[in-house]
């Protein structure tokens, strides 16, 4: 599956806004997820394996190195847990 992907890394001071504007939007809780990534050396983009509790994916992405808000087209293949593959 291909997507579109905007990475913005922002400071939250107020919490419990941020979760009442989700709620009234009717956001979908998915749960906390424990994961871990693991990066492989490509020649160009990057390609990680991504394992955790609710998400489980191979993730190949290319996007610049900048401060900024960074825009990117994600490629996702669905990994089983303890498929082996890493």
């Amino acid at each position: 599956m291909s997507q579109v992907n905007i990475e913005i890394k922002a400071r939250c001071s107020d919490l419990d806004r941020v979760r009442a504007i989700l709620k009234s939007s009717n956001a979908d809780y998915k749960g906390l997820d424990h994961q871990i990534d693991t990066y492989f050396k490509v020649n160009q983009g990057r390609l990680k394996l991504r394992e955790g509790n609710i998400e489980n994916n191979l993730i190949y992405y290319a996007r610049p190195d900048q401060p900024h808000p960074k825009t990117s087209e994600v490629h996702l293949v669905d990994v089983k847990p303890e498929s082996g593959l890493k």
